[in-house]
C-alpha cells in the first residue's frame, strides 16, 4: 500500500479586483470560469509510527528560454514575438517528529527574466508570469495517526490529472510537451481517515476526506489582488495506490471582493467531479477525468443580465502504453465553449493552466491574444469606463472552448535520450468569440481575436521534442529538454476577409537539476 495519498479536490471559481457597477454604456464582458482543485496529499496512515526526528532538504534549478516568430494579436495589425528568458530555484525543507511534519516550499528568482510584453500591450493573466525574488509556495503543519491525518496552513492544489487545478511541480515527462509556470494555492484545513482498515479486503482504501479552503491563488483568483473564495469540500475515493485510483468529490465555492458589501460581485457554485487513474498490464496508463460545474454569478453581469448562470462542462482523457524502448500516448480533452459573450449563460469551461496541451495554439497564440483582448477592452481610450469580469478574460494558456486529440510517440535510445512527437488537432466546440471585438467592432456579430468567424478547425500542430536525463549516484539529476513546433492555424483563426493566419513556430530550451 502507497504511504502517500492524493485527495482530490475540486471547484469553479470567479474573480475579479474591480468595484462597482457596471457603466451603462459599457456592457459587461463575459469571461470563463476556471475550475480550482484542492489536491491533499496528507499521506496514507502508517501501520508504524515514526519513532524519532527526522529532517531534509530538497531542491531543484530551472532555466529555459523560448522563441515565437511573430504573429497577429489583434485585427489591428499588432504583432508578437514572445522571448523570455525563465528561471526558478525550488527549495523543498521538511522536518518530521513522531506523528508530526513541517513541510515548506519556497521558490527564488522565478518568472520571466526578460521577453515578455509589459501591461501597455497586454492585460493581467499572461502565459509567463513577471519575475518575483521570493514566493512562499507551501508552509503546513501535519499530524498522522494510524488511520488518518490532518493538515493544516498553506498547501498546493492538484486534483486527479491535473485539469482543474495544478500544483504546477512537475514538469513534463518525456512525451509530453511544455512545462509549468504557477500553480494553485490555498490555505486549508483538512481531516482525513481510513475508518473501514479493521473490515480487511477492499474496503482498506477507503478514504473520505473533507477540508475547508481560503484559495490563495489559481487561474482566477488572487488573494493579494484583492480576491476572497471560499470552499467546502466533501469527498470519497477509492485509493488502491498512485496509479490505481477512482474519486468522487462534492465542492460548493463562495467567491466575493475582500470587505465586500451587499450586491458586490458575487459567485456561488457547486461543482461535481469523478476521477479515475488505472494501470493494465503493467503496461497500459490510462486516466480519465470528468467536472460539471452550475451556479450562478454576477461577476461579469451586465445592464441587461445583473445574475449569470453558469453551466459548464469539461473532460480529459489520457492513455499511455509503453513495450520496450518505445511509448505511445494519446490525450484528448473537452472544454464546453460560449459564442455569446452578452447572454445570461456562462457555458464555456476552462481548464487549469498548467494543464498542458502541445506548445503553441493554447499556451502562446490563445494566450496572448486573450490578454491583448483583455487590454482593449480595459483601455479608457476605447472604451471609456472598463466592463466587469474584463480581468478575467485572458486564458494565461489554459484549454478553453475546445476538442483537441494529442497522439504521439517516444523512443528511447542508448539510456539516457528519449526523442517524442506528434500531432495535435483542436477544434472549437463553439466559436471562437472575442467580447471587444463582437460589440465594438462588429456590432454584435460573433467575431474572433482577428475579427473574422471563429469557427471550426483551430489548427494543426506538429511537436517534436528530445530530453536527456542523468541522475548521478549522489543524488543529483541533471535535465536537458529541447523541444520545438509549428501551428498550421485552421479557419477558427482566421481574419475579417477569412484568410487564417500564417504558421507560428516556436524553439525551447530547458536546463535542470534537481537534489
Amino acid at each position: 500500500m502507497s504511504r502517500s495519498i492524493f485527495f482530490s479536490l475540486i471547484i469553479a471559481s470567479w474573480a475579479s479586483a474591480q468595484e462597482g457597477a457596471p457603466d451603462a454604456g459599457v456592457p459587461a464582458v463575459e469571461a470563463p470560469a476556471a475550475a480550482v482543485v484542492a489536491v491533499v496529499d496528507a499521506g496514507a496512515p502508517a501501520a508504524d509510527e515514526p519513532s524519532g526526528f527526522s529532517a531534509s532538504v530538497h531542491g531543484s534549478v530551472r532555466l529555459a528560454g523560448t522563441y515565437v516568430n511573430a504573429f497577429p494579436l489583434d485585427a489591428d495589425g499588432t504583432r508578437l514575438s514572445p522571448t523570455p528568458i525563465e528561471s526558478r530555484i525550488r527549495i523543498n525543507p521538511e522536518v518530521r517528529y513522531r506523528s508530526f511534519g513541517l513541510i515548506a516550499e519556497f521558490d527564488a528568482v522565478t518568472g520571466a527574466l526578460y521577453g515578455i510584453p509589459n501591461s501597455t500591450l497586454v492585460g493581467a493573466r499572461v502565459p509567463f508570469p513577471a519575475l518575483k525574488p521570493a514566493e512562499l509556495r507551501q508552509l503546513y503543519l501535519e499530524y498522522r495517526w494510524g488511520s488518518g491525518g490532518a493538515r493544516l496552513g498553506l498547501q498546493t492544489n492538484h486534483f486527479g490529472l491535473g485539469m482543474l487545478a495544478n500544483a504546477g511541480a512537475k514538469d513534463s515527462e518525456p512525451g509530453d510537451f511544455g512545462h509549468q509556470h504557477f500553480g494553485s494555492l490555498a490555505l486549508r484545513a483538512l481531516v482525513l481517515a481510513r475508518p473501514f482498515m479493521s473490515w480487511g479486503g477492499g474496503w482498506i482504501a477507503v478514504e473520505p476526506v473533507a477540508a475547508f479552503d481560503l484559495v490563495v491563488r489559481d487561474s482566477t483568483v488572487d488573494l493579494f489582488d484583492g480576491d476572497r473564495a471560499l470552499q467546502g469540500i466533501l469527498g470519497v475515493r477509492l485509493n488502491v495506490d498512485e496509479k490505481n485510483n477512482l474519486g468522487l468529490f462534492a465542492i460548493y465555492r463562495s467567491s466575493r471582493p475582500l470587505n465586500s458589501i451587499t450586491g458586490e460581485r458575487s459567485t456561488d457554485v457547486l461543482v461535481i467531479d469523478a476521477s479515475a487513474q488505472w494501470r493494465f498490464f503493467d503496461a497500459l496508463d490510462v486516466g480519465a477525468e470528468v467536472a460539471g460545474i452550475t451556479g450562478t454569478t454576477t461577476q461579469t453581469r451586465s445592464v441587461e443580465n445583473q445574475v449569470i448562470q453558469v453551466r459548464q462542462l469539461g473532460a480529459l482523457v489520457k492513455a499511455s502504453y509503453k513495450v520496450g524502448r518505445f511509448g505511445f500516448m494519446l490525450d484528448t480533452g473537452f472544454a464546453s465553449g460560449d459564442s455569446n459573450p452578452y447572454d445570461d449563460q456562462l457555458t464555456n469551461f476552462r481548464f487549469d493552466r498548467d494543464l498542458k496541451a502541445g506548445l503553441i495554439l493554447f499556451d502562446q497564440v490563445i494566450g496572448w491574444q486573450s490578454a491583448r483582448s483583455a487590454w482593449r477592452a480595459a483601455d479608457s481610450n476605447l472604451v471609456g469606463v472598463a466592463p466587469e469580469g474584463v480581468a478575467l478574460l485572458p486564458t494565461g494558456g489554459a484549454v478553453t472552448g475546445a476538442f483537441y486529440i494529442f497522439p504521439r510517440a517516444r523512443v528511447r535510445i542508448a539510456s539516457l535520450v528519449d526523442v517524442y512527437g506528434g500531432p495535435l488537432f483542436a477544434f472549437t466546440t463553439a466559436p471562437l468569440t472575442d467580447p471587444f471585438n463582437t460589440r465594438v467592432l462588429s456590432g454584435g456579430v460573433p467575431v474572433n481575436f482577428l475579427n473574422g468567424l471563429g469557427n471550426g478547425l483551430l489548427g494543426t500542430e506538429l511537436d517534436l521534442g528530445a530530453s536527456i536525463k542523468h541522475r548521478f549516484d549522489f543524488g543529483l539529476t541533471v535535465t536537458a529538454v529541447v523541444e520545438g513546433g509549428v501551428l498550421l492555424p485552421g479557419a477558427a483563426l482566421s481574419d475579417a476577409a477569412g484568410k487564417p493566419m500564417g504558421p507560428v513556430g516556436l524553439g525551447r530550451l530547458r536546463l535542470s537539476a534537481a537534489y
